[in-house]
């Protein structure tokens, strides 16, 4: 099987020869890190991992590679993102989220909506406009000649995007208090999400794909009935782009968001990301949804890769495959690798990954 294939296979529960692969790393600097370790660009250096997809993005989601100076260039050049003049480690997006641009990962430092007076301000980015898939359409040939499963990733979507623009503490009030303005930018939020999907679609992606963390390390982040009032219609929505195209569904959330997994089963979705597995027991998930949901990642790269032994992690790599990969509905995908992991410890990850990824059908 080509690695199209392969991925495709995983999130539909057909057979295959091996679980897919998808080694992740936190941030571009961390990416970097790994690359200058192995002396290698990072398509050789993907290659080489043996991941089966790519992922790209599209440019006014700037937070997806805030530390990439090339990208960066090309989004301040084309209006995608604009310089904080009063300090040159700052920009804004579109929406007038101020980021950082220096520090690890993704870090929000502004919110443009103060109040909601302000609702009638805050204006989508256009899905379609001029260079918005410049990602994309400079690497799809590579992809396609390598027979690589590829998706255009729709992290932050309608729940963060609205706590960025919003801030996080005064939106979580808001959806008690002010569920008619908060389903007012929700919808914004929506109708953008809803037409960049069709945009994605009409590129022949692998898979569709979305992002919104349910859940922190303790449990969810909001109650189910708030949940199935302001989230899943608006997911539903989104979703059904690309379940008219035939297409599996990934869904990002971090923490513990198994609570809402039937919902989301019901509505679309095939593929659970992250499965932290430090905020949710990976044996109870297997029980409960193995044969019927893809689990994509589940290995402890919080604790285990990054404080244990080589050992240990060899472990842990055999025992999430034998737990959550033994329907074949698994993607071996450490996620969110950070530069402080021990070169022996990656070592080990990827030795293991390639002896007990093979399936027995």
């Amino acid at each position: 099987m080509n690695s199209r294939e392969r991925f495709l296979a995983a999130l539909t529960g057909k057979p295959l020869d091996m679980l897919p692969v998808d080694i992740h790393f936190a941030d571009n600097v961390a990416q970097q890190c790994f690359c200058q370790r192995y002396g290698m660009e990072p398509e050789e250096f993907y290659t080489w991992l043996g991941n089966d997809v790519r992922h790209t993005y599209v440019m006014d989601e700037i937070e997806l590679f805030l530390q990439n100076k090339e990208l960066m260039n090309f989004a301040f050049a084309h209006g995608y993102a604009f310089p904080n003049p009063r300090d040159s480690g700052l920009c804004f997006d579109q929406w007038g989220i101020g980021w950082s641009m220096v520090s690890d990962g993704q870090l929000p430092v502004s919110s443009p909506l103060d109040d909601w007076d302000g609702l009638e301000k805050i204006k989508a980015p256009e899905p379609d406009s001029h260079y918005q898939f410049y990602m994309f359409d400079k690497c799809i040939e590579e992809y396609q000649r390598k027979e690589l499963a590829v998706d255009v990733a729709q992290y932050f979507g309608p729940f963060e995007k609205s706590y960025l623009i919003r801030g996080f503490e005064d939106f979580l009030v808001d959806m008690y208090f002010e569920q008619e303005k908060v389903e007012e930018l929700l919808d914004i939020i929506t109708d953008y999400r809803v037409k960049m999907a069709h945009e994605i679609v009409a590129r022949g992606v692998t898979y569709g794909h979305s992002g919104d963390d349910f859940g922190t390390q303790s449990g969810p982040i909001m109650s189910l009935d708030i949940w199935q009032k302001l989230f899943r219609p608006r997911l539903e929505k989104i979703w059904k782009v690309y379940r008219d195209a035939g297409l599996p569904i990934v869904h990002h959330s971090c923490g513990d968001c198994q609570q809402f997994l039937d919902d989301m089963l019901d509505i679309g979705l095939s593929a659970i990301h992250p499965v932290q597995a430090t905020a949710m027991d990976i044996h109870e998930l297997s029980s409960r949804y193995g044969d019927r949901l893809v689990f994509y990642g589940g290995f402890d790269t919080s604790d285990t890769l990054t404080n244990g032994t080589p050992e240990a992690v060899r472990a842990n790599v055999k025992e999430t495959i034998e737990t959550l990969g033994k329907y074949g509905r698994m993607i071996c995908a450490p996620i969110n690798i950070m530069r402080n992991v021990p070169q022996e410890n990656f070592a080990a990850l990827i030795e293991a990954i390639g002896e007990y990824r093979r399936v027995d059908n």
